[in-house]
């Protein structure tokens, strides 16, 4: 007999990941990500790609997201640079509420896969995101 009520799908990931991984970026907001960095004793630099220097969150560095003029595929080579310049360092993608999404030729998810780097998107609030896992430490 067929099925008429809906399935019990959830659309957020139903297990977190311990750390973001190269190729596997994680969502936490702003506060989750400073106490998880504390807690696992970052040294590493970190830069914030958002849409407005001042929205840049405790001493990360800045990476500019949207630039008037510049289209999505300048955002893409400045980002480009960015990796090369620091090869060790840790991207945080600002999604958070009002923040303008970076402008990208690449969809998000693909480009962010493909820079092979830890990277962390921070939302507004990390149960919402469907597309990431949330980043939760196991201690």
């Amino acid at each position: 007999m067929r099925r008429k009520e809906p399935l019990g799908v959830t659309k957020t990931w139903e297990y977190p990941l311990p750390m973001p991984m190269p190729g596997r970026p994680v969502c936490c907001t702003e506060a989750e990500a400073l106490d998880q960095l504390r807690k696992i004793e970052f040294s590493e630099r970190i830069f914030l790609w958002t849409d407005n220097e001042r929205r840049t969150i405790s001493d990360w560095g800045f990476l500019a997201s949207v630039r008037q003029g510049v289209p999505p595929l300048g955002i893409e080579a400045e980002l480009n640079a960015w990796l090369t310049q620091y090869p060790t360092a840790w991207l945080a993608v600002d999604l958070r509420a009002g923040v303008i999404p970076p402008s990208t030729q690449t969809p998000l998810a693909k480009l962010l896969e493909n820079t092979k780097r830890n990277v962390l998107i921070i939302v507004s609030s990390s149960s919402d995101n469907e597309e990431w896992p949330q980043w939760k430490l196991p201690f």
